[in-house]
């Protein structure tokens, strides 16, 4: 099914009509091409085009576009012929060293690693791997934007990791590993992808072990894999520290599901849980790894598709879908190289202004401790399995009644007025809808047999 027309919007800037005029014909074009138009693609160019009608600064270089939210590097590549200047302002930036010319090290820039280096897979070769990691824009000001975009091709097997050519870090940064004097991160560290050792690949007729897919990444990809229990998610990139051997958490973080665990997991809640640890974590960027066609879901295709749409807009994550297992596997060697380079570009430029990245054992700690839970947040646990109760729901409900008890007593005084005891949430918050206010009702101080769905 084609994407719907698009309406043609008024820039706030008259001389952003132009760039305006040019980003909105161009995705027209590539709609009309032979291959088809990708969903995500698709939206990419409506998000950007309608900051760049928003937008209150003039736009006249590609830098100036480079800077427009949603705009990514798959975007400057597909606007790069509309703008007379060459991409050169997006040029690496250089490590300036206290002392250096005699001039101070300034805050963060924009880093671009050069072409044909670890993100870009390997030299004149491109990822074959279906792959759109774009940073959510719903992220707290303290997550930094590390973007991994489509390489611009719209078959099955055309997406790069990041370009594979630009990194942006706006605003505030990732945690970066301790760093003495002016070493290089390769020189001081070297990275390690650590996989689940519960993590079973494959299909359930023929599954295979971590220990054989971390062999596998490694070998392909000439990465470092080790195979562990981890307290919490699928996979996560560690530096070690080459003289030292201290294990650094750097700040990223898998959780992978196959179609069949997703929909088994929406039907239970248990991925609301899952998500709700990994936020509290302390790693900032969140990946969801969806593994499989949702189309070949038995029944829960609509829930599939709205949780991986919600999982990524509204609750921070980056989405990423693979076809299998073997896919999954290129996915995870490309993610290691990608890391690799960000922070081997960024290590000398952003060590001294970042946080410090948590060692393993205290990452272990801090992910033992979000299993302890208080008694609010196990209600808001049971508040979440009743019909049309979403964790944003829940947790404006505690907000209020934060226990059972509590919530019981609130109901216990409108005793007799059973339309009052109905509205009683609603009327408490907005967020709270109806549908939602009567179904906890009815489970707490009704039958609780007829909610509604």
């Amino acid at each position: 099914m084609a994407p719907p027309a698009t309406m043609q919007l008024k820039a706030r800037l008259p001389e952003n009509e132009e760039v305006a005029r040019a980003l909105h014909e161009k995705r027209l074009a590539m709609r009309e091409q032979p291959a088809g138009f990708k969903e995500h693609l698709d939206r990419t160019f409506g998000k950007a085009y309608r900051n760049v009608c928003a937008s209150t600064e003039p736009i006249r270089t590609l830098k100036d576009f480079s800077k427009i939210n949603g705009v990514g590097p798959w975007l400057i590549r597909c606007m790069k012929g509309f703008f007379a200047e060459s991409s050169k302002d997006l040029s690496p930036t250089k490590c300036n060293v206290a002392g250096e010319n005699g001039k101070k090290p300034r805050g963060p820039k924009r880093c671009v690693p050069k072409k044909n280096n670890a993100a870009s897979g390997f030299p004149g070769k491109e990822a074959p791997v279906e792959l759109n990691c774009q940073i959510a824009q719903s992220l707290p000001p303290c997550q930094g934007t590390f973007e991994l975009q489509s390489s611009g091709k719209t078959d099955s097997a055309g997406f790069n990791m990041l370009d594979k050519d630009t990194v942006f870090v706006d605003h505030s940064i990732l945690a970066m590993p301790p760093r003495q004097s002016s070493e290089e991160f390769l020189e001081a560290y070297e990275v390690v992808l650590i996989l689940d050792d519960r993590e079973n690949f494959g299909s359930r007729s023929r599954k295979v072990a971590s220990s054989k897919v971390a062999d596998n990444i490694s070998s392909q990809f000439n990465v470092s894999v080790k195979v562990k229990r981890l307290p919490i998610g699928d996979g996560i990139w560690i530096a070690r520290h080459r003289k030292f051997l201290t294990e650094y958490v750097l700040d990223f973080i898998v959780e992978r599901k196959n179609i069949a665990d997703l929909g088994s997991s929406i039907r239970d809640n248990r991925y609301k849980d899952q998500k709700s640890r990994l936020q509290n974590c302390g790693l900032r960027k969140l990946i969801y790894l969806v593994e499989g066609d949702p189309n070949t879901a038995n029944g829960s295709v609509a829930s599939i598709k709205t949780a991986c749409f919600t999982t990524e807009l509204s609750e921070g994550f980056d989405v990423l879908r693979t076809s299998g297992y073997a896919d999954t596997q290129r996915t995870y060697g490309y993610l290691t190289q990608s890391i690799i380079d960000y922070y081997s570009t960024n290590f000398c430029i952003l060590s001294k202004s970042a946080s410090i990245c948590p060692t393993y054992d205290e990452f272990e700690e801090k992910c033992r401790n979000l299993q302890k839970k208080t008694v609010s947040q196990i209600f808001v646990l049971q508040l979440m399995q009743v019909p049309q109760v979403t964790e944003k729901v829940a947790l404006a409900v505690i907000e209020f009644y934060p226990t059972l008890f509590s919530l019981a007593r609130a109901y216990s005084m409108l005793e007799g007025d059973t339309r009052a005891q109905e509205e009683m949430l609603k009327n408490k918050s907005k967020v709270i809808n109806a549908g939602a206010s009567r179904n906890i009702f009815k489970l707490v101080w009704g039958d609780g047999c007829s909610l509604q769905a």
